[in-house]
């Protein structure tokens, strides 16, 4: 099953630390290829993230907005039926405390659900709704777990233009 996860983003948050890394490696940001860096650097993400909660993703892809006035970037990664399983173990009264207010219509936002209890009802005949849970499980891991904490730590590669005619692609 492929879930969503929001990590963060590369807008205004995990962009910061790879230009510093960029600073301290004294590569010119003009020079780096920024879509392959975000891949590498979300690659590197799961792994952090598997072995911080012990829930083995694996990385698929990165989903970017075309505009980020509205959302940023998320990490599309693939979940095996046991991790599944694992995964609906924390769903708590601690989750749903967590996650019910971003379930709730409230002004300016009208939610498909009727909270977190109506989204784990729908996701037992719908994969796509059991595909939004399983993220929102995740993403309430990665702040119980404190995975974006010292991020400035993670190993990945900034991959530079090959030839500066080429386009960011």
């Amino acid at each position: 099953m492929e879930i969503q996860i929001e990590f963060g983003g590369f807008y205004g948050f995990h962009d910061d630390y790879i230009e510093d890394r960029c600073d301290t490696l004294s590569i010119d940001t003009d020079d780096v290829n920024w879509h392959k860096t975000f891949i590498h650097y979300s690659v590197a993400w799961v792994h952090r993230f598997t072995d911080m909660t012990g829930i083995e993703l694996f990385f698929i892809g990165l989903d970017s907005p075309r505009y980020y006035n509205f959302r940023t970037d998320n990490i599309i990664a693939k979940v095996l039926p046991d991790v599944v399983q694992h995964l609906m173990t924390y769903i708590n009264d601690e989750f749903k405390e967590w996650a019910n207010p971003q379930l709730q219509s409230r002004s300016g936002f009208h939610s498909f659900y009727n909270g977190v209890d109506d989204l784990i009802e729908r996701s037992k005949d719908d994969d796509d709704d059991k595909a939004i849970l399983l993220g929102m499980v995740c993403n309430y891991l990665i702040e119980v777990m404190e995975v974006n904490e010292d991020i400035y730590e993670l190993e990945y590669d900034i991959i530079e233009l090959t030839d500066k005619t080429t386009n960011n692609e």
